[in-house]
């Protein structure tokens, strides 16, 4: 039975795109140093043209890696972490999102993440960044689109 929440032939696991953004080098933090975590979660479809002005700045970025013609912000929330705290984010559709600050040395930063539905795990990955830096994640299927991941950390 088809879920109103994907697209006909969509696929029901998450596609993990990413794209990982080197912003301006933070200053070194030791690798225990507390992470702040900033998701944004939009949600791109074909329905329309919009792009929702909170995404502007990453408009090129977006139409370079989703094949979308309309992105909308649906929420955005900030949480700062100790090295080894697990923080877990809400999202659309009954989804949450945990992520756990690993130790990393200089100003780098990793986080393990986990997607989860329910029960059930949509993705397990750890990304590496910059302090600043920015990974983005397209999927899981949302609506008549799918939901993209807007990860940074300080």
């Amino acid at each position: 039975m088809a879920r109103p929440d994907r697209k006909p032939g969509a696929l029901p696991r998450i596609v993990s795109i990413f794209a990982v953004f080197l912003l301006a080098a933070g200053t070194a933090a030791s690798s225990d140093a507390p992470v702040t975590v900033d998701l944004g979660v939009a949600v791109a479809s074909n329905e329309g043209t919009r792009i929702d002005p909170q995404l502007a700045d990453l408009r090129t970025k977006l139409k370079a890696m989703f094949d979308y013609t309309s992105y909308r912000m649906v929420d955005r929330r900030k949480r700062t972490l100790a090295v080894g705290e697990t923080g877990e984010f809400a999202l659309p559709g009954g989804r949450s999102m945990r992520v756990t600050p690993a130790p990393s040395p200089g100003s780098k930063v990793r986080l393990a993440v986990q997607i989860m539905e329910g029960q059930r795990n949509l993705l397990t990955t750890t990304l590496g960044l910059s302090r600043g830096g920015m990974v983005l994640v397209g999927g899981p299927a949302h609506q008549n689109g799918v939901l993209i991941l807007i990860i940074s950390a300080e």
